[in-house]
Order: structure tokens, then sequence, then C-alpha cells
């Protein structure tokens, strides 16, 4: 016989004993104690036998929609699916209590019920003498609409297999959509919840009531699971979370993850139970009458386990029917090889789980679980995963937080030791930096709804993170996010005292503040932020800049802009798509494109893909904040996709930011912007409706791709404008001078709490100062199954066209956002000179900016930061950007970026040097939490002082960037030589040889680089 294991090694006993106790000590574990209990009780109630038949066969198709073609569209409804009521209800609206009425659903807008049939009895008349049901057995006469006998005796029958629409030839996947969502995968799914529900009553309680049921249920599932398979069934109706592979088993492949993770777990809860006589006696009862393994004794039971769920697991993740997002199966096949306990395999297993290997086709398998090539190679240098949106990203920690969990203390396997590995410790300083108004998660890729608020921070893990590293500002987010305060924050029901770390995070808040960021760039994934204001004075507001991944879970929304003001986000993503896969052409036609973004498109034609951009300059905390990225892969006709946005305070609730994206090359620009949800106003245009259509002309309906626009590929490849998805159009042909846009939006997430789309004094304004062929306005939709969505939102589209030939376009603007009453009162380009001569705009622009409190500001911006240029005849200035401001007659500031020289030409002396250069010398070399280059400068360095936060750029010659914050600066013994603090941040790029790590690693740097590190001058402060 094949061995069985002799103890529970995740619910270890220890773990068990400090549950138990902790639930008769803490209300909150209490609680969940009785939660588990509640439901738990309700499966007792309901017998052994009732448990045992709860498990389908694998006949039963699974699709997470009813429908292959339009998704959750209701059969009872004739509105198209963008107006249809019940995609207004979110993904998965479809309604069921599988626990008091089985095998029905209820369409939540118009209340039936379907399938119209009794498909319970015609499931069981189907049942062979292994319990598991055959269509070929099953009584056929039982498919009858008894529920409506009005509409048919074939209105909405289901038999199993979906329910064809004699009008419209719709497919609804009635039972399909019943079995994956309500038996299966699901907060409401009954095999889960109940298996969930009683293991933890059991681990909680110590009742031998919870594990009886819950290994009878459990050992049902092991006879049937080896059989699961959804390739069984037409991927193309039958819908699973399978990535186009068609594999998987209970539901397609990525979502069987957490599914064997369930399995997993509560065999290895209910295994100390297994010698229950009753148990015994019950499932050796089942096995003789339907002819399955003997199972007289607890070994057998175990083994039955063990062979059709664990082993099951390892089997799955080799075929690739157990595989997910990065992170998932590794941590399913890290949690079976535990729970067996079994040498050898468990080493193998585990040692599989780790190897270099990944997904291969024809055959589909998994050749390793790779998890040491992914957080090495893929994990960037601020910690997040190769997905693009932040939420996608964030599970990477998530799920390898399980292997770290499962494997911490294990003692077949002491060298897999997650917690200690810098990049999976760098992982949980990933989200919080993309935290705006220090409660918001920028709305990057498929994150989120459009603009609502929302935090991907996580109590639970930041106050594990604080438990393991004593990093202060885990205990700072941990103290925001239970509301500031420490009270009732603790650690895992299974620890012992889990209530003592809130003295610890009390004490930390105390001695550092609370959680409040500054400016952040991370370059490694591709974020920009510039932060100004005070959360207590509840003036908070933000600028932000993506310049990350593209693909994946991102957008084509390189170099696209964000901002937060007044509480509200003001310049919002569309967030998540109406469905994450590729045959939704509002998601690949509208949703991830160019034109849906705030940023530019070239040549009516998706960007292509790329890793991250390229920061040129970086400055954030006075009154000027300064982001500046080009692009230069993502249009290949294009040798400059660049992006300046600077970030400039009026006064402590108010800002101001200009915008300058350069673009050089492509035969057409499209600058698309827009903000929220809200009425719209210009000035300096004269707009007129166009008759019908959309923004892809009067005479191509909305949705409806042109023939012209890209070629005649399906959705998943399209490259395309998306213009077709911009309706209700006016334009302004040949707009002279600068024009401006004012969105005045509306609350529509309700943050004042006055109402869901409530008016507000909010405005956003938009000048723009360059020249355009044209200027549209026209509504984009944003997601419409997402409950909340605003139903459209306006955009603002400037187009340069040149007529076949080359272009060169520097869409100048500035962005007001303000409450009430505008802080600016003009607005407008004045002339830079040098030698006497204009300069041309694309090299040199420069806007003077007066306020309303009587500050004239003049915003200058430069390609050449070494020469020397007049503005508006009087202000000298030499450098890449700065600000020279004036109140009452008299200087009130100067800022330089990257130069020398700013102020009135008759006091025109140097601040300093502009930038420090040089060359590396070496640099932190293995993986390590303390990382440093050593350096010598070709530029004479009075004091160290200046580069402390400012940022190094190190030439690179790979497709990425090797730009760095400088956290610490100080002499070394080699005379000339410095050595530059850069932090928890690793200058390794990846492994030369993902087969063999001990041939070392691929550097971000090298010895010899050229490097520069631009200042940021800044007096006569305000």
């Amino acid at each position: 016989m094949e061995h069985v294991k002799r103890r529970s090694t995740y619910y270890t006993e220890a773990k068990v004993r400090a549950a138990r106790a902790n639930v008769q000590k803490y209300d909150w574990a209490g609680a969940a104690r009785d939660k588990a209990v509640a439901y738990a009780e309700r499966i007792v109630e309901k017998g052994m036998d009732y448990v045992w038949e709860l498990v389908p066969s694998q006949q039963l198709p699974r699709s997470y929609q009813t429908n292959q073609i339009l998704g959750n569209l209701s059969p009872l409804s004739d509105a198209p699916p963008s107006d249809n009521p019940l995609n207004k209800l979110g993904n998965y609206p479809w309604k069921a209590d599988p626990l008091s009425v089985p095998w029905k659903l209820t369409d939540p807008t118009s209340g039936y019920s379907f399938p119209t049939n009794d498909f319970g009895a015609y499931y069981r008349s189907g049942l062979d003498a292994k319990g598991e049901f055959d269509p070929g057995l099953a009584d056929r006469t039982l498919l009858v609409n008894t529920l409506y006998p009005e509409k048919g005796e074939q209105w909405g029958v289901d038999d199993g297999f979906g329910w064809v629409d004699p009008v419209s030839g719709y497919r609804y996947t009635f039972i399909a959509y019943y079995t994956h969502w309500f038996l299966w995968f699901g907060a409401e799914a009954i095999i889960l919840r109940s298996l969930i529900a009683l293991r933890d009553a059991y681990l909680f309680t110590g009742e031998a009531k919870y594990a009886r049921f819950g290994a009878v249920l459990l050992d049902r599932l092991a006879d049937i699971y080896p059989t699961m398979d959804v390739s069984r069934h037409d991927a193309k109706v039958y819908l699973n979370s399978h990535g186009g592979s068609g594999r998987g088993k209970t539901v397609g492949c990525i979502w069987e993850t957490s599914t064997a993770k369930t399995l997993v777990s509560a065999y290895d809860a209910f295994f100390p139970a297994l010698e229950d006589p009753e148990l015994i006696r019950f499932l050796q009862q089942k096995s003789e009458r339907y002819g399955l393994s003997p199972k007289f004794s607890a070994s057998l039971i175990a083994a039955n386990m063990e062979n059709g769920l664990l082993r099951e697991t390892y089997e799955g993740f080799r075929a690739a029917d157990i595989r997910g997002n990065n992170g998932f199966h590794q941590s399913a096949l890290a949690f079976a090889a535990v729970v067996l306990d079994s040498d050898p395999e468990t080493k193998q297993w585990l040692d599989f789980t780790f190897q270099a290997g990944g997904y291969e086709r024809n055959p589909d398998r998994l050749t390793g679980g790779n998890v040491w090539n992914t957080l090495v190679n893929d994990v960037d240098r601020d910690g997040h995963g190769d997905e693009a949106a932040p939420g996608y990203n964030r599970l990477w920690l998530s799920t390898y937080l399980q292997v770290a969990d499962v494997l911490e203390g294990y003692d077949r396997y002491p060298d897999a030791d997650l917690y200690e590995h810098v990049k999976f410790r760098k992982m949980f300083h990933s989200v919080y930096p993309v935290t705006m108004l220090g409660r918001d998660t920028a709305q990057i890729g498929d994150t989120g709804k459009t603009g609502n608020p929302g935090t991907l921070l996580n109590l639970e893990e930041s106050v594990l993170a604080f438990r393991k590293y004593g990093d202060p500002v885990f205990a700072q987010i941990a103290y925001t996010l239970n509301g500031n305060s420490a009270s009732g924050l603790h650690s895992s029901i299974f620890t012992d005292e889990p209530e003592r770390i809130a003295a610890d995070i009390e004490q930390a808040v105390a001695l550092h503040g609370r959680f409040e960021l500054g400016g952040t760039n991370l370059t490694g994934y591709g974020f920009a932020a510039l932060r100004d204001g005070e959360a207590a004075a509840g003036t908070l507001r933000d600028v932000w800049l993506y310049y990350g991944r593209n693909g994946g879970h991102g957008h084509r929304d390189t170099l696209n802009i964000g901002l937060h003001a007044y509480g509200l986000d003001l310049l919002p993503d569309l967030g998540y798509p109406e469905q994450a896969n590729a045959m939704d052409r509002h998601r690949k036609e509208w949703v991830l494109n160019v034109i849906s973004h705030n940023t530019v498109l070239v040549d009516r034609e998706k960007t292509k893909l790329h890793v991250v951009g390229r920061p040129n300059h970086y400055d954030s905390g006075g009154l000027v904040q300064l982001i500046d990225v080009e692009a230069p892969h993502v249009y290949p006709q294009t040798d400059q996709y660049r992006r300046t946005t600077a970030m400039i305070r009026v006064d402590a609730e108010r800002f101001y930011a200009v915008d300058l994206f350069r673009v050089r090359g492509g035969t057409e620009h499209h600058f698309s912007f827009h903000s929220a949800e809200g009425t719209v106003a210009t000035e300096g245009l004269t707009l007129e409706a166009q008759n019908g259509g959309t923004y892809a002309g009067p005479d191509i309906a909305f949705g409806v791709k042109p023939e012209w626009d890209g070629d005649n590929a399906p959705a998943a490849e399209y490259n395309g404008s998306g213009f077709h998805w911009l309706r209700n159009v006016e334009r302004a042909i040949g707009p002279e001078g600068p024009f401006s846009v004012d969105w005045n939006v509306r609350d529509t997430w309700d943050v004042y709490g006055r109402g869901s789309g409530a008016d507000t004094d909010v405005h956003l304004r938009l000048t723009m100062l360059n020249a355009v062929d044209e200027v549209a306005l026209a509504d984009g939709v944003p997601p419409r199954n997402k409950l909340g969505n605003p139903a459209e939102l306006r955009y603002m589209i400037a187009h340069r066209d040149g007529r076949g030939k080359s272009l060169d376009s520097l869409f100048v603007s500035v962005l007001e956002p303000y409450r009430v009453d505008r802080h600016i009162r003009s607005i407008e380009t004045v002339s830079v000179t040098t030698d006497g001569m204009p300069v041309p705009e694309q090299e040199a622009r420069a806007i003077r900016v007066q306020l309303a409190n009587g500050r004239t500001d003049y915003i200058v911006y430069a390609r050449n930061q070494e020469a020397g240029y007049m503005v508006d005849g009087r202000i000298a200035f030499s450098g890449f950007f700065g600000l020279y401001a004036e109140q009452d007659g008299r200087v009130v500031h100067r800022y330089v970026h990257d130069g020398t020289v700013i102020g009135p030409a008759h006091d025109s002396r140097a601040t300093g040097p502009g930038r420090v250069e040089g060359a590396v010398v070496d640099f932190t070399k293995e993986m390590s939490a303390h990382n440093y280059v050593d350096v010598r400068f070709d530029t004479t360095v009075t004091s160290l002082e200046p580069l402390q936060r400012a940022m190094i750029y190190i030439e690179h010659a790979e497709n990425r960037n090797a730009v760095y914050t400088i956290r610490g600066a100080e002499a070394l013994e080699d005379a000339g030589t410095y050595r530059l603090d850069l932090g928890d941040v690793t200058l390794i790029h990846r492994y030369k040889n993902n087969a063999d790590p001990a041939e070392g690693y691929v550097y971000d740097v090298a010895a010899g680089a050229k490097f520069y590190i631009p200042l940021s001058p800044s007096f006569t402060s305000v």
C-alpha cells in the first residue's frame, strides 16, 4: 500500500491548539468560529447521504457565462448587449441558493428562474451504478418546462448542456453556469463552501461531527476528482478560466489552483479524525454499494484522499490542468507536497515547484514551477510582477506568500525560506507606493472600476510584514487600514497571543508618525507619482504617470497620466474590462486601446508592447515637482515619444500642472484626454455636431469596426484606432490660438456622501497652447457591466495630420484642478530666443501663468539643458526645466532642474552645477537587501548633500533602464571614489542561465558605464 502520512503538517498540533485557545479568548476569533459553525451546522442537518451526493460527475460541463456570444444576456430582454439590464449588475449576476433551491438560477432583472425543468429529477434519473451521471441513462421525458408552461413546453429547458433560444439562436448554458458558480467555484459554491466551513468548524472547536461530514465530502471528491476535465467539453460553448489553453478540472486551470488548495488543506485538517468509526462505517457502505475502492479503515480512506487529491494535484500541475497566474499553481503544489509529507515524493514535488521550467504546448505541460527564476528574473526591482495591473501583481505576493507560509518551519525542506529572499521581501513594498490620496490604488491596466476609490493594501499582510521584518511602514499601513487605530489588530488565529502585535504597531506609529507618502518614482515597474498636501488638512493631491508594461493585464497606455484633487480621481482610467478575455471587442478595441487613455495615438494604431520606459528626469518634494520619461520602442516610426509633466504648487490647497508631450515621427498624432463624469464647457473652440456615427466617421456605427481600421483579424489581434467606440461627436476644424476644455465633474462614487453622481463644484480645466488641425469632443463608454460605472466620459481629442509627411509635435497643456473659482487668471506662451533669434518650438517652450493670488509664473522647458536662452525678452535660462516666479514686483521663487541659470538677464549668475557626471566603478553583485554603486565623478563635487534623494541615471544597453534613487552618499578610502547607497533596490536583472543559477547574474549596470545625476537648485522660496 502507498504511503499514508502520520501527522498534520500544515495544521500542526501547535497551530490547532492556538486556534482553539484564541476562539475562547478573543471576540474576532470567536466570530470566525461562529461563522464557520453556522454554515457547517446547516450541512450537518442535511445528513451524510446529502453530503456524499453533492459532488457532480465529469459529465456535466461548467461555464462561467450563460451564453458563449454575449455573455450575461437576459433571455427575457430584447435590448442590445450594451443596454441589457443584466450587464449593469456585474460580470456574473445570476443568483442561486444551492442549499435551499438546488439546480436553479434566477435572473435578477426579472425574477424568472432557469432552467424551467426539474433538472434535479432528471439528473438523479441518470445516475449509473457508481453514482455518476450518464446522460444516456437519464429520463428525457423530464425535460419539460414546468415553471412557465404558458411559454411553451421547451422554453428554458436545459439538459445540462444548455438551452438554445429558437428566436435568437443563442445557447444559454444555465446548468453549466450553475455547476461552475454554485457547485464548484466561488463564494456561493456549495461544495467548497461546505468543505471550508466544516474544516474551520472542526479546527476551531474539535467537534468530531464536523470532521466526519467534511471527510465524507472530501472522500467523495477524491473518487471523482481524477476524472474531472473541462477539456472534454467544447471550450467555445462552455467558457472557463484557462487563458485559451482549454485545460482545467472542475473549472478552468487558472481558477482550479484555488480549488486544489482547498482540497489539500481540508485533508490536512481532517486527517486526525479519520479513525472515526461512524465515518469508516458510512464510507465502507458507499464503497460496497457503488463498487468503489475499499474503505474499511482510516488508512484506506486516507490513501484514497492522497491518491485522488494530493497526487492528482501533482499530476494536474504537470499536465497544466492546474495552472494559473504566477504563484497560483506553485502554491498549490507546494501545499500538496507538504501535506503529503512523504519521502521521496515531497522533496521531488518541492524541487519541481522551484526548478526552472514553464508552460509548454503540444502537449500541454508544465516543466517546472520556476519559483527561483521568477523571483530573480520577473519580479522587478520595485517588487512588482510582470502583469502590469497592480491588482494582478499583488496576487503574486498573496500566492507566493502561501508558498512561504506552508514551508515555514517544515522540517523536510528547510532551505526554501522565501521570507529571507530579497525579491520576495520587496514584493511587500510593491503596492503602497502606488497608493494615491493615502487611500486609493492608482488605476493601471485591469484594475478597479472607472475612477472608483479603493485600495489594494491588505491589513493582514501588512501586520504579517511588520511582524516578520519590523519595517515601520507596515505598522503605519496597518494602523491606517484599521481606522487610524491599533485596537484589535492581531496576527493569525493560528498563532499564540495574536494580539501582542497591536502594542508594537502602536509604538511604531508613535515613533515614526502615520502613513504618508511623498513623491515616488518606481523605475523598475514604470510609475511616478508627484504628491503634495497633508492628509490631516484634507489637501492631498497628486499627478502620476505610468510608463511600465503595456501587455498582459496592462493596457496600451504608455505615458498615461492621472490626477487626484479635492478627494476625487479627476483623470480616471476605465479600469477592469467587461470580460478579461480575447473575445471581448469592447475590451480589445477600446478599453485596452491607446485612444481611451490620456496619452497620444500615432498613425491610428496601437502601441507595440514594451517592458518599461526610460526616465530622464525626476524631482519631488518642493514647489515644483517633475517627471520626464520617454518610451523609445512603442512606436517604431517615432524617434521621440516623451512626456514631461510638472506639478506646481499655488498654495497649501491648490496646484496646477504643466504637461509637454513630444512625438516625433509618424504622419498622424491624436492627443487623447478625458476627465471624470460630468458636464463639459469649452473656450476658444467653435464646435459643430457631427451628424451621427462615431469618431471613425458619420457613417460608422458605434462599436462597428470600419473596414479601413486595421485588418479583418479577430478582436484578439486588433491593432487599430478604436475610433468607432467614440460617439456623440463634435468637431472644431483648424482652431485658432489656444483653447480650453473644462470638465465640471460629478461625484460618481459618492466620495462626498451626498449621493452617487451628485454634482460638485470641482473642475478640471485643460488649456492647450500648441496648434492642432482639429479638436473633437466625443463620448467614450466605460465597461458597462461594472455596477456604478458612469454611462460615458467626455473625451477631447486634439489631432495633428501630416498628410503623409512625418510630424514633429509638442503638445503643450496646462491642467488646472479647481473648486468653485479658478486660481489661474491667464495662460499664454511667451518667446524663447537665443542670440536674439527665435528658437523652434520643439527645442524650447516657455509659458506665463498669472495666478489669482497675484503671482506670475514663468515655466521653461528646453531640450538642450546646456544652451543659454532668453525668455520673454528678459529672463535668462539654462537648463532642462525651470520656474521663475514674481509677485508684487519681486522675485519669490527660482527653480531650475538639470541646469544652472534662471533669473533676470541682469542677475543671471549660475546657481551651481546643474548635474553631476561620472562613471561606475563597482556595485553590489549579489542579491542583497543593502545595495550600492561605487562611482567616480567627472564633475567637482564639493558637497554630497545635494545628492541625497536625487536620482542616478546610468547607461543601459538592454530594453529597460538603470535609474535609481540615491539613499545616501559617502566618500570611500580610495581617493576620488564615492559609494552611493541604493537601499533594497537590487541591480540584478536576471540569471545568466536559468537552468544553472550558479553561473551568476546579468546586471542592469556595468563597471565603466557613464551616468548623470541632475540637480535642482531652488531658492528664494515662498
